[in-house]
């Protein structure tokens, strides 16, 4: 007999007038929406737009993924940061879309061996949490994996040397 895990994600939006709305769901705070980034210089302060979501959904998706499998091979994770972009071209006569969603993690780990499978992790996350399904561009991670070899925290003594010559 096979298992079949069905998870959903329900999110409400609450249009407020113009191009403003209110993205909310039961688990998280609610989220200002405004003007999409495919309209030249349109922003509006304190809102996000439905594409810097994305951007961040996928940007989270892989701290997550990564988090999982690091824990999964014993990886002890020193330090994690990221950025993440994606280019969406517009032209008349065709539909916005995207053409690069880059997610850019920063890893540090206490030795080489932890960073060559940090390495290896990445290389396999875009596959392993990014179905082609669920998104037709599938995300470029481009990783920084730092060793920062790490000694136990006792201090060294050492006895004074005399600076007198013979």
């Amino acid at each position: 007999m096979t298992s079949v895990t069905v998870t959903e994600y329900e999110t409400r939006l609450y249009w407020q007038g113009d191009h403003g709305a209110v993205l909310t769901s039961d688990r998280a705070p609610p989220v200002p929406i405004g003007l999409p980034l495919a309209e030249p210089g349109a922003t509006e302060a304190g809102r996000w737009a439905p594409e810097t979501l994305l951007v961040g959904a996928v940007e989270g998706r892989t701290l997550l993924a990564f988090l999982e499998r690091a824990r999964e091979a014993d990886v002890s994770i020193l330090f994690y940061q990221s950025c993440a972009v994606a280019r969406l071209v517009a032209s008349p006569g065709q539909a916005p879309h995207l053409t690069d969603l880059i997610v850019r993690p920063h890893v540090a780990v206490a030795t080489d061996a932890e960073a060559e499978v940090v390495r290896r992790i990445f290389s396999e996350l875009p596959a392993h949490c990014f179905p082609s399904s669920v998104i037709q561009i599938s995300p470029r991670i481009e990783p920084v994996v730092e060793t920062w070899h790490t000694r136990a925290a006792r201090p060294v003594v050492r006895e004074p040397t005399s600076l007198a010559l013979p």
